[in-house]
């Protein structure tokens, strides 16, 4: 049968809604994966790593999305699609991140959420991943919301690819909010008709929970109307068989994350430490460790979120105090930048939004600086990488490159 013609009083409305089709999907910032036949040779006129080659031009062959040579030149006995570009360097490691959360970010029924999976709640398919390859990330480690005290379980996850095979780690790190975060909403003298009538209600009851917690865990003893796998993860965290995170900010916040590891046998890393500053040698004589975050806040803010007190030369005193640190959260790569305007050599920079913060998530093997053996996660870009002039043109996940100018 023919197919008939709409009638013509319709085609004023068809040809508009045609129209804006046009227009949202043009006006979208694409994301294109190119194509490859698994052999890419990136020939570029400075490689900035984090190991030891910096600065140098070269060429770098990726076989099957792995790093096979690095080095001045090579003599190619089977043809490889090649790339040619300014400058590269490792791909972002953003290990403070919430990108592809969806439905919630954490169980905000109780304060004793340890087996929340950040895992069981992420979108493959958010836009954050691809605004985080739009910056150059191309590994995140997400984290739990913090409005628990004990708040759940980190992954570790690509930015894209196909999403089985994306994640490096799935149920990680164990998130303690040792902060005023879990008490944002709370109350405790009003009627009992919401689950935010509850403790804790201040710093104080935070450290009360997370002392009684783990000291009824220490003892054996059962705890009252939580989910069966809370203990087993608790005691793992006893055991030292489950790194801890304490988002801690302020200065007393730190040193009560500090003196609670001391008093059960773990070692939290610190995430945020704005105000790490202020004990920067009892810091370093404990052996801490800190992703610092404070740095995403803009140069005109005078207080940080907790109404810590913000210095912009932290990372320059961390890196002079020798002191085990890395940056994490948004605009990492102008992070970086930042940090050298106010002390931290170049290299050091470039390391803390790299390879150090692979360290931190045991993933230093695969990813954060060009070596061969590890995944081709690459960044190119238009000039030196803290040159705030230079442009990021393409990044690469696993050998496969994603360009954001709409050239494939």
């Amino acid at each position: 049968m023919p197919l008939k013609r709409p009638p013509a009083k319709n085609w004023p409305f068809i040809a508009i809604v045609t129209w804006g089709v046009v227009w949202a999907v043009s006006s979208m910032r694409p994301v294109f994966g190119q194509a490859d036949d698994g052999r890419v040779l990136i020939r570029a006129k400075h490689i900035y790593s984090a190991d030891g080659v910096w600065g140098e031009p070269g060429v770098i062959l990726i076989n099957d999305g792995k790093i096979s040579f690095v080095g001045d030149s090579i003599e190619l006995g089977l043809p490889a699609k090649e790339i040619e570009v300014d400058s590269v360097m490792p791909g972002i490691v953003n290990v403070s991140s919430s990108a592809g959360l969806s439905g919630g970010d954490a169980e905000v029924s109780r304060e004793i959420t340890p087996e929340f999976q950040t895992l069981s709640a992420i979108d493959f398919e958010s836009r954050a991943f691809k605004e985080a390859l739009d910056q150059g990330v191309t590994t995140v480690q997400v984290l739990p919301g913090t409005e628990s005290v004990f708040a759940g379980l980190s992954c570790t996850l690509k930015t894209a690819g196909d999403p089985t095979s994306r994640v490096l780690a799935s149920a990680d790190q164990l998130v303690i909010a040792m902060s005023s975060d879990p008490t944002s909403r709370n109350r405790s003298r009003s009627r009992p008709d919401s689950i935010y009538v509850r403790q804790p209600t201040n710093r104080m009851g935070v450290v009360w929970i997370v002392r009684a917690t783990l000291h009824k865990i220490a003892q054996g003893k059962a705890l009252d109307q939580l989910d069966p796998n809370t203990g087993k993860l608790l005691e793992e965290l006893l055991a030292g068989q489950r790194q801890v995170i304490s988002v801690s900010r302020a200065e007393f916040d730190i040193r009560a994350a500090l003196d609670l590891g001391k008093d059960f046998g773990f070692q939290p890393v610190i995430y945020g430490g704005d105000e790490v500053y202020r004990i920067l040698d009892e810091f370093k004589e404990r052996q801490g460790r800190v992703v610092y975050t404070a740095l995403t806040a803009t140069t005109g803010a005078l207080r940080g979120r907790e109404g810590t007190e913000l210095r912009w030369n932290i990372p320059g005193k961390l890196s002079q105090a020798e002191v085990d640190f890395c940056l994490a959260g948004d605009e990492l790569l102008d992070q970086a930048r930042f940090a050298t305007r106010f002390g931290l050599a170049p290299q050091q920079a470039l390391a803390a939004i790299t390879l150090q913060p692979a360290k931190f998530i045991g993933q230093a093997d695969r990813i954060g600086s060009i070596t061969v053996g590890k995944d081709a996660d690459l960044l190119g870009l238009s000039g030196a990488p803290l040159r705030p002039t230079s442009g990021v043109e393409w990044t690469m996940v696993n050998g496969k490159t994603y360009s954001f100018s709409g050239q494939p």
